[in-house]
């Protein structure tokens, strides 16, 4: 049976872990917190998944092209390669990944272990790569062969040509085939999160902690004490009797108990857990909701959208077009489009714009494409005066009409 075909019989995993090929993670166990940590259980925790949420909704939005060099600037090529176009053949079949999906799973795989496969199921006449299928990363197995090259091995069949295996890698330590898990190296933070969680799910759940309590003088037996208590509850438990005002006889008291700091110090801790993934994958704390700095406010906001292009997404983006430039003929590369996470608010935009247009760095269609509109005629003249217009003329940059002769 052919690699190609057991991989299309094995494609559905359910779960992390769930393949019984062991995990290409060697650091997976406890935490120190006590709370096992897996791919599967650390998505529990709401700051992972929102990482990873983010990073793949992010990196599988952004157009991708084959670009060429020409006249000094990059270029898209006439026609787009299917690589490119569409690289998991689901543009027009339902039955397969569109590229937006088959990007997200990438990135997923690459925000969960720090690797992601996909094999190469079809090629052109020039033999060169047309479709792709997303593996999940439990049913392959990477190691260095007598030559110093990677073997691949998926459903513990070997990959015949390891050119058929695009493998996107992460953070990797010299001389390691496979990149390093994220989950697995800060599974003692991620831990503590969940340890947090569940402390505070079960701190609900029981009701240890009594709103008060009625102390009397006098002995009493088990049905007195639950007369008294439910004769109490009657008369000032719900809403209807709120802050209503309680009459208590024949010497009994009442003691408020209130939860104390120790108890409600998983929250902090709950806090400190979500910034310690944000700053794991390198996401800004407003995007998980931790605004309560002055720095996440007002221009803030913008100047921490840039870091997270620069810093985050620039990192990631870089080793899908790297993958993909390897897929492309000579001369050709891969780029993702980030203009789209770029753009500032309108009068920023525009501001910028006239600074070019001013300075000849844009023409007045290049401006226009970035916001999508259509082109102008006379709209490609860089050298047009921005502040002046001849008289009679129809668009922007037309000449002037020419002088009458007649006397």
């Amino acid at each position: 049976m052919s690699i190609l075909r057991r991989a299309f019989e094995r494609r559905a995993v359910t779960q992390w872990g769930d393949s019984s090929i062991p995990t290409n993670g060697s650091l997976s166990g406890l935490s120190a917190a006590g709370m096992p940590v897996t791919d599967q259980t650390a998505m529990q925790l709401a700051a992972v998944w929102a990482c990873v949420r983010i990073l793949s909704t992010a990196v599988s939005s952004l157009p991708i092209a084959a670009m060429r060099p020409q006249g000094g600037i990059t270029v898209p090529v006439p026609d787009q390669p299917a690589i490119v176009a569409d690289p998991f053949g689901g543009a027009n079949d339902l039955r397969r990944l569109s590229r937006r999906a088959g990007f997200q799973q990438l990135a997923v795989s690459l925000g969960l272990r720090g690797n992601a496969y996909a094999l190469v199921t079809s090629r052109d006449w020039l033999f060169r790569p047309t479709r792709l299928m997303v593996l999940h990363p439990d049913r392959v197995k990477v190691d260095w062969d007598d030559d110093g090259e990677r073997c691949y091995r998926v459903d513990n069949e070997p990959v015949e040509n390891p050119a058929d295996m695009v493998h996107l890698m992460g953070m990797c330590l010299p001389g390691a085939p496979t990149a390093m898990s994220p989950i697995s190296y800060a599974r003692h933070c991620i831990g503590l999160g969940l340890a947090a969680q569940l402390f505070g799910g079960k701190f609900f759940e029981k009701g240890a902690h009594l709103s008060g309590v009625i102390t009397v003088d006098a002995d009493l037996d088990r049905a007195k004490a639950r007369q008294m208590k439910e004769a109490f509850e009657a008369s000032h438990s719900g809403m209807a009797s709120a802050h209503s005002i309680g009459i208590l006889s024949g010497g009994a008291k009442w003691q408020s108990i209130s939860v104390t700091p120790e108890d409600a110090q998983f929250l902090g801790t709950k806090a400190a857990a979500t910034l310690d993934v944000a700053m794991l994958y390198g996401v800004p704390p407003h995007m998980l909701g931790q605004v309560d700095r002055t720095t996440s406010w007002g221009t803030g906001i913008e100047e921490q959208g840039i870091g997270f292009l620069t810093y985050t997404l620039e990192p990631l983006i870089g080793v899908v077009e790297d993958a993909w430039t390897a897929m492309l003929p000579r001369g050709t590369s891969a780029r993702m489009d980030t203009t789209a996470l770029q753009r500032t608010n309108t009068s920023g935009r525009y501001a910028a714009y006239t600074q070019a247009r001013t300075s000849g760095i844009l023409t007045i269609n290049e401006s226009r494409a970035k916001e999508n509109l259509p082109p102008v005629p006379g709209g490609d003249d860089i050298f047009a005066p921005l502040n002046s217009a001849h008289s009679g003329a129809s668009s922007p940059g037309a000449p002037a009409p020419a002088p009458s002769t007649e006397e």
